[in-house]
C-alpha cells in the first residue's frame, strides 16, 4: 500500500476529468477577463454614440400665437 501523496502522482485513475477541469477553469477565466474589457468599451461607445445622437436632435421653434 503506497502513501496517499504518492498514489496521487503515480495512478492514472480520473486524471482526464482533473485536465478538462482544468481547461473549463482557464476557457472560464479568460472570457471573464475578456467580457470585463468588452463592457468597458461598449460601454464607453454606447455613450458616445448616445451624445452624439442627442446633440444632432434641435427641435423646431414653438410657433407664438
Amino acid at each position: 500500500m503506497q502513501p496517499l501523496f504518492v498514489r496521487l502522482f503515480v495512478e492514472e485513475s480520473g486524471q482526464d476529468l482533473i485536465e478538462y477541469g482544468l481547461v473549463a477553469a482557464c476557457i472560464a477565466t479568460v472570457g471573464i477577463l475578456a467580457w470585463s474589457a468588452i463592457r468597458t468599451e461598449l460601454g464607453s461607445k454606447y455613450v458616445g454614440w448616445d451624445t452624439a445622437i442627442q446633440n444632432e436632435w434641435h427641435p423646431d421653434d414653438p410657433i407664438t400665437p
